[in-house]
């Protein structure tokens, strides 16, 4: 055991000082810690840079980095890697490389752990969460009277799925295994385009684009991206991914940290969307990339605090006018707000929730929407229907954050009323279980299978105490 200290995570909206903290470095330390604690609360820390209360606690708090490791195995031809709970994204995927391999879906930053990754649901643009693909999971939990702590390894029905994306509910995951497939080239190119219809017809030719609604020019622009035919880098790729870091990635987050923090200044931000941020993008740069350096980015560089929520295809296109017509209003209290807008507000009686908002704050990062599909499993954000998921993202840079945690909430609030929004588990999470039980319709299944690797509660915080009714 290592001495307890208080743990900030990487947003600085949570801080909290746990009584015990361990990191243990094999399975034989891990169940002498569950043995030890069985009749307190065990949470497991991973990478920090989650904006929810999922890891705090006032009792024992496990950090799993020693469990690091990346085991490839062959079987009936099919490959597989064998990763420990501790293991960054950026070391798995750069290990699976070595061997011409990569994981069949990657999110937007590579600092997290797998088992915190996986835990929340993170997912790219195009493909399922992490969370739908792994195949088995190695728990370290307790036996069905809560009297001994055991290692299990979940391989399928619904205990994989409640597993897959758990919230740390289940127990501690020790090791999960996920399929590979063979290293792979992305294709890029930078569109502008004036409406979401046109980028969603570029979705076609293009299915794992991403794409950003830019504040104040409320235009939208495409990261068009789909798998090349070919193997290698083209377009000048090693400049192109230089660019990026130096003057996106870099440059433009400082210029917002200096306009939003330091001056403060509304107009200039206005000026840098409508004038200065789309000459920084080369349109129609044709740049072909491997899949792990086109798919991420060094998004944990500046300090932020963030919202993402999902709605289902049918409604997106709704959504961002929405999103666009309410985030003109609470940059400016005189904005006319649209009539279909208006409509919505009068039909989900929201009127007096959106006097709060009126010019309180002009949103000053672009709005990222990520396509994700379907995910098989019981409460990952893309679980439970059909259709395919967009994750819409809300960013800021500014401390304090009163005006933006006004803002969000009435986003979160609103969305879910108009468009059954879900928000993401990682994300700073303002809904209530009253919410959660309505957009989760497998939400009983997963408190059975907690309850049933977990029947006394010790894995529980206050956050999923509060936000499951478990």
């Amino acid at each position: 055991m290592e001495q307890a200290k208080i743990v900030q995570n990487f947003g600085r909206n949570l801080r909290f000082k746990p009584s015990h903290f361990y990191s243990p470095i094999n399975k034989d330390e891990l169940i002498d810690i569950l043995e030890k604690h069985k009749r307190g609360k065990i949470r497991v820390v991973a990478s920090k840079h989650s904006w929810s209360g999922l890891i705090e606690t006032e009792g024992v708090l496990i950090d799993m980095s020693h469990f690091d490791y990346v085991k490839i195995q062959e079987k009936n031809h099919e490959t597989s890697v064998t990763v420990g709970a501790g293991c960054k994204v950026k070391k798995l995927l750069a290990d699976l490389n070595q061997k011409g391999l990569t994981i069949p879906s990657v999110g937007l930053i590579a600092q997290q752990t797998i088992a915190g990754a996986t835990a929340t649901g993170t997912h790219g643009s195009g493909k399922h969460s992490l969370s739908h693909y792994i195949e088995s999971v190695q728990l370290a939990c307790f036996d069905e009277n809560g009297k001994s702590a055991k290692i299990v390894n979940i391989t399928e029905g619904v205990a994989l799925q409640a597993a897959r994306c758990s919230l740390g509910c289940l127990g501690v995951v020790v090791e999960m295994t996920l399929p590979c497939i063979p290293q792979y080239f992305v294709q890029e190119k930078a569109t502008f385009c004036e409406t979401i219809e046109e980028v969603l017809i570029l979705e076609k030719k293009a299915p794992l684009q991403q794409f950003y609604l830019m504040p104040h020019s409320w235009k939208f622009f495409a990261q068009e991206r789909l798998v090349s035919l070919e193997l290698r880098r083209r377009g000048f790729a090693a400049i192109y991914r230089i660019y990026w870091f130096l003057v996106i990635d870099l440059g433009m987050h400082l210029v917002m940290k200096l306009l939003v923090s330091i001056l403060r200044s509304r107009r200039l931000v206005h000026i840098f969307f409508r004038s200065i941020v789309p000459a920084l993008v080369f349109h129609n740069w044709l740049v072909t990339d491997r899949s792990d350096r086109a798919l991420v980015m060094k998004h944990e560089l500046f300090r932020h605090l963030e919202l993402e929520a999902f709605v289902v295809r049918s409604h997106v296109v709704e959504a961002a006018s929405f999103i666009k017509d309410i985030l003109q209003y609470a940059d400016d209290g005189n904005h006319q707000l649209s009539d279909s807008t208006n409509e919505l507000i009068q039909k989900a009686q929201l009127f007096d929730s959106l006097s709060s908002i009126k010019g309180c704050f002009t949103h000053h990062y672009p709005i990222c929407f990520r396509r994700i599909m379907p995910d098989d499993t019981l409460i990952s954000m893309a679980s439970g229907v059909s259709e395919d998921w967009y994750a819409i993202s809300f960013i800021t840079y500014v401390e304090p954050r009163d005006e933006f945690y006004a803002l969000a909430t009435f986003l979160a609030n609103s969305m879910f009323e108009l468009f059954q929004a879900r928000i993401h588990w990682g994300k700073w999470f303002p809904q209530t279980s009253k919410l959660v039980n309505q957009l989760y319709p497998k939400i009983d299944t997963f408190r059975d299978v907690c309850s049933r690797y977990d029947p006394n509660g010790v894995f529980r915080n206050s956050f999923v105490e509060d936000k499951l009714d478990l």
